[in-house]
């Protein structure tokens, strides 16, 4: 398996965390952990699945509680853009919230002309390169919607400065929005809850930090007072206890 990463263009940065490449020489199994913004994956040759289904070879992933096991079969390379969290409606016209869950066929977002001429163009491509290239054209021509929600942007900022560890009441009062509104406001463009926002965010910090020598440490450092509540929210976000987690973390 080999990983390449692209930083995106200075016109894009402010809505495009990276772009990865991914390729398999032969069958891997991958557990995806869930993120805190969508993917749009371009598969750009072989074949990619899940346990029970192909998947397809352009699909917008949004955000999601549970993880998930990706087969990448031999001969494989699949092209991620990781978008920030707040500016996946800057592209596409559908709310967050719609693909909570969900991993669309990008023909569900933008007309299928358009999703076969990147196609072809991506299969014409020399190098990774000129896909990075291409794909950031198609990016530019998409970006409908240039400004993004401050308040929302702010609040994701605090969650993430905290590590997910916040009451979403407090935040909210702290921005002068009523709870109810700042909900509706983030789930539209985040994609889902403040609060389930910051779990993903508590998780991934948890999960990245390094192996722990005590697990009960790692609950109590992470807001967790009781341990079988850690183990279940861990479990959950990762399909995996703690202890065998930490033995074989995800390979990407």
């Amino acid at each position: 398996m080999k990983i390449h990463n692209y930083i995106p263009s200075t016109a894009l940065q402010p809505y495009i965390d990276g772009y990865r490449i991914i390729e398999c020489e032969e069958l891997i199994v991958n557990r995806v952990l869930p993120g805190i913004a969508p993917v749009l994956a371009l598969r750009l040759k072989g074949n990619i699945s899940t346990q029970n289904e192909s998947l397809p070879a352009y699909l917008l992933s949004g955000l999601r509680k549970t993880p998930r096991l990706i087969q990448y079969h031999a001969g494989t390379a699949n092209l991620l853009i990781l978008f920030k969290e707040g500016t996946i409606n800057s592209f596409f016209q559908p709310p967050a919230n719609a693909f909570f869950n969900e991993s669309i066929s990008l023909e569900q977002f933008i007309n299928k002309d358009l999703v076969n001429a990147l196609e072809d163009e991506l299969g014409e491509a020399p190098h990774y390169n000129a896909c990075i290239r291409i794909v950031e054209t198609f990016l530019l021509a998409q970006l409908k919607n240039t400004t993004t929600d401050p308040l929302i942007l702010t609040a994701t900022q605090a969650i993430r400065h905290h590590h997910g560890q916040l009451s979403i009441t407090q935040l909210a009062s702290s921005l002068y929005i009523s709870q109810d509104a700042f909900e509706k406001r983030f789930r539209k463009v985040i994609g889902t809850s403040p609060k389930q926002f910051a779990t993903l965010v508590r998780m991934q910090a948890i999960v990245h930090s390094p192996v722990p020598k005590d697990l009960t440490h790692l609950a109590l450092d992470a807001g967790y007072f009781d341990q079988a509540h850690f183990n279940k929210a861990f479990k959950q976000f990762t399909g995996l206890t703690p202890s065998g987690f930490f033995k074989s973390p995800p390979q990407w």
